[in-house]
């Protein structure tokens, strides 16, 4: 797993003049500058946030909870910065900046910034009118972008690891309504807008659809039916043809001497014909009855569980359809 290890305290972080500070205390000292022992930590490693009038800010050290308008960045980016209207947005931030955060630069000046969707280290963005896709840099997918002549409303969360975790089930439901949050109609003139893409890597290049279990199961069933009777055709063709071969075995013609029947080829012919007849009856007919009994277990093990009991190999079910997942 690719990784990025801190220290726990990265003195060399502080800014020069904060450093200087902290190496003239005692151990003591540097305990409780970054809050041990009871001591009141010194927030070095929190920015200030730059707000606007329009905003509520609810901070505690580098976690923020800000009510205002849409605001990817600046104060001017945004619906809420264009002066458009039903556009609230709640902003929940834990770590701006990430692991850049400092409280001054390195000239002792205070560090200022902005919400960063690419560096801020953990967020939930909700939005009344927004335009997530292009802000956060997402791949299209099957689903489409938001655009700018085009936004929703959104809530969006990014993090290293996102866990949703349900003490029952969880659903992802789409197309729950007639029209969206912005008054359009949700037609189903395009209906493939309405579904849920999962992108690895933000890579779109080779999005393929999922298979519906039910229906595979279903035509690998109908599969192995066609092999089986397939199967049933040539052992009829080996059954036909060996009834032949024993003919041929003991095939004679009549001599030109007062129509007497000859005698078969037994120098050639005959010994010839009792081989091949060995082998159709080893390398064919047994062959195909240990291929009915494979077909069979294809089907037993990977594509039925009789009674809801499915087979199990090393601990593992081999059944293909899920137990507890399903989709459309």
């Amino acid at each position: 797993m690719a990784s990025k290890t801190n220290l726990a305290i990265d003195v060399s972080k502080l800014p020069p003049r904060v450093r200087a500070f902290y190496n003239g205390l005692d151990e003591e000292g540097k305990a409780h500058f970054f809050g041990f022992g009871g001591g009141a930590r010194f927030d070095w490693d929190v920015p200030t946030y730059i707000s606007t009038q329009v905003e509520k800010v609810m901070q505690k050290g580098n976690a923020f909870i800000v009510l205002g308008l849409d605001r990817p960045n600046n104060i001017l980016s945004g619906y809420g910065g264009q002066r458009n209207s039903h556009c609230a947005a709640v902003d929940i931030v834990a770590g701006r900046l990430g692991y850049l955060a400092t409280s001054h630069d390195d000239y002792g000046d205070e560090a200022l910034v902005d919400p960063n969707f690419k560096l801020d280290a953990a967020r939930i963005y909700l939005s009344q009118r927004s335009n997530p896709d292009y802000q956060f840099g997402l791949a299209k997918g099957t689903v489409g972008n938001t655009t700018q002549n085009e936004p929703r409303s959104t809530v969006v969360m990014k993090a290293d690891t996102l866990r949703m975790v349900a003490r029952e089930n969880i659903k992802l439901v789409t197309k729950t309504d007639r029209k969206n949050s912005q008054g359009g109609a949700l037609t189903d003139i395009d209906s493939s807008r309405f579904g849920i893409d999962l992108i690895a890597m933000n890579d779109d290049a080779d999005m393929q659809p999922l298979v519906k279990g039910d229906n595979l199961n279903e035509f690998l069933k109908a599969l192995i039916q066609s092999i089986t009777e397939l199967r049933g055709l040539f052992d009829n063709f080996v059954k036909y043809d060996r009834e032949i071969t024993q003919a041929l075995l003991t095939h004679t013609h009549y001599s030109p001497f007062f129509g007497i029947k000859s005698s078969p080829a037994f120098d050639d012919v005959v010994p010839k014909g009792i081989e091949v007849l060995i082998n159709k009856i080893t390398n064919v007919e047994a062959q195909i009855q240990v291929h009915v009994q494979q077909m069979g277990m294809l089907q037993s093990n990977y594509l039925e569980a009789p009674g809801g009991v499915e087979t199990v190999a090393d601990g593992k079910s081999k059944y293909i359809l899920s137990k507890y997942n399903h989709t459309n």
